[in-house]
C-alpha cells in the first residue's frame, strides 16, 4: 500500500468514528488538544523553572558568605559597626577562591587577560587585610564594563580602586584598560 492510499484510509476511518461518535467526541478531542498543548507550554516550563529557583536557592544557601551580612543593630557604635564589617569579609584563608571569582568574571567576558599584579597589604588598625590587584586586560568597552560590574556583583568584598582606558587607534574596536581592585579579606597573615 503507498503512502497516498494509507493516508486516504486513515482520513475515511477518521471521518467514520466522527460519524459514530458525533459533536461531542470533536469537542472532547478539541479540549484534549488543548489541555496538551497548556501542559507543554506553560505547565512544564514552570516546573524547570521553580527546579531551576531550588536549585539556586540551595547553592545561596551554602555559599560561603551566606551568614556573614552586615546586621543592624541596637548597638550603633563605632567599634560595634568595625566588628560587624570585619564578620562580613571573607576569611583570609579564601583568597584563591575569591580571586578565581574576579578571573572567572573577566573570563567570562571574554577578556583577554595577560598579566596581573598582585599585593597584600595590611590596614592600620582593623583585622583586615587588603589584596591589591592591577590587571592589564583586553576588549571592547562593553566587556570591559560588564567585567567590572560582574566583579563587584559577585565578590562583595571587591572596590574597585581605578580604571584607565586606551585605545590605540581612533577606528580600532579593541580596548586596553588597567583596572586596579582591591579585594578586603578578614584576618592578618
Amino acid at each position: 500500500m503507498d503512502i497516498g492510499k494509507a493516508r486516504a484510509e486513515i482520513g475515511f476511518r477518521l471521518h467514520q468514528t466522527y460519524l459514530r461518535l458525533g459533536w461531542a467526541a470533536a469537542v472532547a478531542g478539541a479540549l484534549l488538544a488543548l489541555a496538551l498543548l497548556e501542559f507543554f507550554s506553560i505547565t512544564l516550563p514552570t516546573r524547570e523553572s521553580a527546579a531551576d529557583l531550588e536549585v539556586q536557592a540551595a547553592r545561596l544557601r551554602e555559599s560561603p558568605r551566606s551568614g556573614r551580612e552586615i546586621k543592624r543593630h541596637s548597638d550603633n557604635s563605632p567599634a560595634a559597626q568595625i566588628a560587624a564589617f570585619e564578620r562580613f569579609l571573607p576569611p583570609a584563608t579564601d583568597i584563591n577562591r575569591v580571586v578565581g571569582e574576579v578571573l572567572a568574571a573577566a573570563e567570562a567576558e571574554g577578556l583577554v587577560l595577560e598579566r596581573g599584579d598582585y599585593r597584600l597589604a595590611d590596614e592600620t588598625g582593623l583585622d583586615v587585610m587588603r589584596y591589591q590587584i592591577t590587571l592589564p586586560v583586553k576588549g571592547s568597552y562593553a566587556n570591559i564594563k560588564n567585567f567590572v560590574r560582574r566583579a563587584l556583583r559577585d565578590v562583595p568584598s571587591l572596590a574597585l580602586d581605578g580604571i584607565a582606558l586606551q585605545r590605540q587607534n581612533v577606528g580600532e574596536a579593541a580596548i586596553e584598560a588597567q583596572i586596579r581592585l582591591s579585594i578586603f579579606l578578614a584576618g592578618k597573615r
